[in-house]
């Protein structure tokens, strides 16, 4: 794919935008100048075999992201009689783009808030794909987060240690993460995760680190779990990860994120000398935001079924 990725301005995030957004063609980006082209044009001016050297398509933008956007806005509305008004035109499905759309123009303020909002998630998308695609940052010094999506995120959820009025829930969420990563496909290796986390607790000696993300209004938006054992040499103590949640209305906000560095703080605070996430999943969408924070990989785990053997 080359060396050196372009470097990402603002006015190349807002092309790569609106290459997301058209649904009318699909488009990429050329890797070197970032000029956003149809995916037309480029099997025009590059030959078929080395299209690949050349660009790269823009982040996948489909209607479910779409959708999920306007359920986060909506979740984090602090009016109650807009949140309500946007709450029943989602849910009633048939029609809740155009409805939701027109409620939002009839308030210029509803209407600020949304571009605003619309606006930070959708560079964030872009932000994270493009760490993807530069070796997480090597050749450039574009942090992954604005100081807007900071605030957002530091003023509308809070972060804590103490998680035990969501025990049972996270018991479910952390279930439901593994299966929704593996997908129905993978049932005996998602039972067998789901066995392997819920037993990792029992061991003695290990002790439990989880962190909650909760709205400002206390309800419940994700959370990120493992705990921190000592090794053969007492003096060396590890913490892991096994698992990070965010709730799906909430997600595309960069919880992730801050869930991992609550989570690396108190690893930190409790003298832990190594951290290690073990996440389930084949997908490389945590790779960049851990690989950010200076971790790199280990092991690889791989599977295969008896059938084919």
């Amino acid at each position: 794919m080359g060396e050196i990725l372009f470097q990402l301005t603002p006015e190349i995030i807002d092309m790569i935008i609106f290459g997301m957004e058209n649904q009318f063609d699909e488009y990429c980006v050329d890797i070197k100048t970032g000029d956003v082209i149809s995916e037309t044009q480029a099997y025009e001016e590059y030959d078929d075999e080395d299209i690949d050297s050349f660009v790269i398509p823009v982040p996948d933008w489909l209607p479910a992201d779409g959708f999920q956007l306007m359920e986060g806005f909506t979740a984090s509305l602090h009016n109650p009689v807009y949140k309500e008004a946007l709450g029943k035109v989602l849910s009633a499905g048939r029609g809740a783009f155009r409805n939701f759309k027109n409620i939002v123009k009839e308030h210029e303020s509803l209407e600020q808030q949304w571009y605003l909002h619309k606006e930070k998630v959708m560079r964030s998308r872009v932000i994270e794909w493009y760490n993807l695609n530069s070796e997480i940052l090597k050749y450039s010094d574009i942090d992954e987060n604005t100081d807007e999506t900071e605030n957002l995120i530091l003023t509308d959820f809070v972060f804590i240690a103490d998680c035990s009025r969501w025990k049972n829930l996270i018991k479910e969420k952390s279930d439901e993460s593994i299966m929704e990563s593996l997908g129905d496909q993978e049932i005996i290796t998602a039972e067998y995760l789901i066995s392997r986390n819920r037993s990792f607790l029992n061991i003695s000696g290990n002790i439990p680190l989880v962190i909650c993300a909760e709205t400002a209004d206390g309800e419940f938006a994700g959370f990120i779990s493992g705990g921190i054992i000592k090794t053969g040499d007492t003096r060396s103590i590890i913490a892991i990860a096994n698992t990070i949640w965010v709730e799906k209305k909430f997600r595309g906000m960069g919880l992730a994120r801050h869930l991992i560095d609550n989570f690396s703080q108190n690893a930190v605070a409790a003298k832990c000398k190594k951290l290690i996430f073990e996440l389930t999943g084949r997908g490389p969408i945590l790779n960049s935001t851990l690989e950010a924070r200076g971790f790199s990989g280990f092991l690889t785990t791989m599977e295969v079924n008896t059938e084919i053997l």
